[in-house]
């Protein structure tokens, strides 16, 4: 039965004043004999009544420092002001170096708007890009912006040729930053470009090789580890690649350029699918919308009162464009007290956890106002005398932007210092204000029904198949399978089948080649990230397992009763209806996957093939075949393992003509 919600505040002020004068007789003896409103002692009872109504009224409320304090034991915290980012292609001078916190101005706008670089660059000055994957040249295809195949994903070697044509030669000295690439690549949602805040790092799919020709035989030799950054993550994420810049490296002339080659070597293909190239872009640099201030000095004659505040929206004093809005984590405050000198000031969330000795403050980000203390909880501030017309007694330094101003389109046009220029060539996102309580308080309510620890079947699945930076489709808890005694139950093992997410999109071979794979199987990044949470979140006792899922291919003959201008047509379109009707992602009669060790049933599959063929010909039988064997079972379902999945090998039509004897015309 349902329990009914308990109200807390259900006393009123009357129904307290009748209840205590009701006991006025009995408490007293009888000898309290006034009980108007006149008398001095039901006065007093009737104020306490006032004050206890009070205090039961903040029974049934929620103030925001016991939400902070409940979500903080939780190990929640609201999230601060996010930060929109982007990718930045600049341009300048040759080998002209672009240092980290270079502020670019979006072009036009009023007031400005500024994103700030988050790492060293050195531009190159490119005149173009050539691309050669396994010998065949991709440039044209590239340029047309259309999706191709970098490595295949059959374990394998490949490699990959990339040639940059610079309009001026490498300095005998290069320059100390190295320069970067944008490698925009086709992956999967669950797994975030590294630029944005929700990227998360995982092993790499595969280890791929960053080699340069150290001469004109070919000869190649690695990069240099020391400043080499794959953002990419072994091509598993889109990403920048920052590469330093080698003193050896040889270039070859090609009509007034120079040429100078990056290859790519990877020993064994392992992706789940193969990696697909979008974009690549040379002179590429993360911004994201911040920009740091100059350090204001501040002239402060505070009252000792509490509520004293300082207005950062003034800030600076006499410039028109104002320092605001502020991030409330980056705010620093030094103020040079009247007793104990310089003294640093931290920003905090609530005064409410905090004592009179600290030295903290609140930032109001839509005001752009420090607030202090009380003295009680928080500090108040004491700020030194001034001495002269020139002196100061508190400086403050922060960064400002941040919030969804920063959420941009692509491709428009920036300005920096130095006549630099630029063009963002992905969107701007991730830019929002600080969360709301209200809204932690229901993401963490929400969390809290997730899985954090793995004890039953279902808590395995949940996160595997959740595992960030990677993309798992789907998962299998086999409890009890060990893969030592696969004949036996072992108590405490648990094996977990992981199905990778991979593109299942319509074909279009002039805008994308294709990467399909008919049975995926997990790289082994995958694979790592996936165990080393389950071994974070499993039982002592249990004894964990974590492998790729078992497949049994599938071969059909499909008989039909039809006369086709195309067979070929026919039989193809067939391959594909039963082909997604058995694929391990899309399969099954849910169309979310053929489920783990459901058996082939000759019956569901015709019916398939039927509705694949609609009213151009009658299917009599369909065959199945397990595990390339020749089918041979047409009456009785074909059963598999528990834990293991179908896909789809090969289809054999066989045709029946019904043309002829039946009349019409033909």
């Amino acid at each position: 039965m349902a329990i009914e919600p308990l109200h807390l505040d259900d006393l009123d002020w009357q129904g307290m004043v009748d209840s205590i004068r009701r006991r006025i007789p009995a408490a007293s003896a009888g000898r309290w004999t006034l009980h108007a409103p006149v008398d001095p002692g039901v006065t007093l009872l009737e104020l306490f009544a006032a004050l206890l109504e009070q205090r039961v009224f903040q029974l049934d409320q929620t103030t925001d420092p016991l939400l902070r304090a409940a979500l903080t034991l939780l190990g929640q915290t609201p999230r601060p002001t996010a930060v929109a980012s982007t990718v930045l292609q600049i341009a300048g001078a040759p080998f002209q170096q672009v240092g980290k916190g270079t502020e670019m101005r979006l072009a036009g706008r009023t007031p400005r708007l500024v994103f700030t670089t988050d790492e060293d660059l050195t531009l190159l000055p490119v005149a173009g890009l050539e691309l050669a994957v396994a010998g065949r040249d991709r440039s044209e295809d590239l340029r047309q912006g259309r999706l191709l195949r970098l490595f295949a994903a059959d374990g394998g070697a490949g490699e990959a040729r990339l040639l940059l044509l610079l309009s001026g030669k490498i300095p005998a000295a290069p320059p100390d930053a190295p320069f970067a690439l944008l490698v925009e690549l086709d992956a999967p949602e669950p797994v975030r470009p590294a630029w944005e805040q929700e990227a998360v790092s995982a092993p790499p799919p595969a280890q791929v090789s960053w080699l340069y020709p150290v001469d004109g035989s070919g000869r190649l030799r690695p990069f240099p580890q020391q400043g080499l950054e794959d953002g990419t993550g072994g091509l598993r994420r889109s990403g920048l690649v920052r590469l330093p810049i080698p003193a050896d490296w040889h270039s070859e002339e090609r009509n007034g350029l120079f040429g100078y080659a990056l290859h790519l070597r990877v020993e064994q293909t392992t992706w789940s699918a193969p990696p697909r190239l979008a974009a690549l872009a040379v002179n590429a640099v993360t911004a994201r919308h911040r920009r740091l201030t100059r350090e204001h000095r501040l002239r402060l004659e505070l009252l000792p009162l509490p509520g004293c505040e300082i207005a950062l929206a003034e800030l600076p004093p006499r410039d028109a464009e104002k320092d605001f809005p502020p991030l409330e984590t980056t705010v620093r405050l030094c103020l040079r007290e009247r007793v104990d000198g310089r003294q640093k000031w931290a920003p905090t969330a609530d005064f409410t956890f905090h004592g009179s000795a600290d030295r903290v403050f609140t930032v109001d980000r839509g005001l752009g106002v420090l607030r202090f203390g009380d003295g009680l909880t928080g500090r108040q501030p004491v700020p030194d005398k001034l001495r002269s017309p020139d002196d100061f007694n508190a400086t403050v330094q922060y960064e400002v932007g941040g919030g969804p101003a920063g959420n941009l389109g692509s491709r428009l046009p920036w300005v920096g210092p130095q006549e630099l220029t630029a063009v963002n060539l992905v969107v701007a996102r991730g830019g929002a204000e600080a969360q709301p309580l209200t809204a932690a308080r229901d993401e963490t309510a929400a969390a809290l029904r997730r899985p954090t620890r793995a004890v039953i079947r279902r808590d395995f699945e949940e996160l595997a198949r959740t595992t960030p930076g990677v993309a798992v489709a789907r998962a299998r808890a086999a409890v009890g399978l060990h893969p030592g005694h696969p004949c036996r139950r072992v108590p405490g093992a648990v094996t977990v089948f992981v199905v990778p997410q991979v593109p299942r999109e319509e074909e279009n071979e002039e805008l994308r080649e294709s990467a399909f794979v008919a049975a995926p199987r997990p790289d082994p990044g995958t694979l790592a990230a996936v165990r080393d949470r389950l071994e974070a979140a499993r039982l002592v006792t249990t004894e964990l397992f974590v492998g790729p899922a078992r497949y049994r291919p599938v071969s059909l003959i499909v008989a039909v009763e039809a006369d086709p201008l195309d067979p070929a047509a026919l039989e193809r379109r067939l391959a594909d209806h039963l082909r997604r009707f058995l694929d391990p992602l899309t399969g099954g009669d849910d169309g979310d996957g053929w489920p783990f060790g459901e058996p082939l049933r000759p019956s569901a599959l015709l019916r398939e093939a039927q509705e694949s063929l609609g009213r151009d010909g009658e299917v009599s039988r369909v065959v199945i075949g397990l595990d390339g064997k020749p089918p041979s079972e047409d009456c009785q379902e074909v059963g598999i393992g528990e834990h293991e999945l179908v896909f789809l090998a090969d289809l054999r039509l066989e045709l029946h003509r019904i043309g002829t004897g039946r009349g019409g015309l033909r």
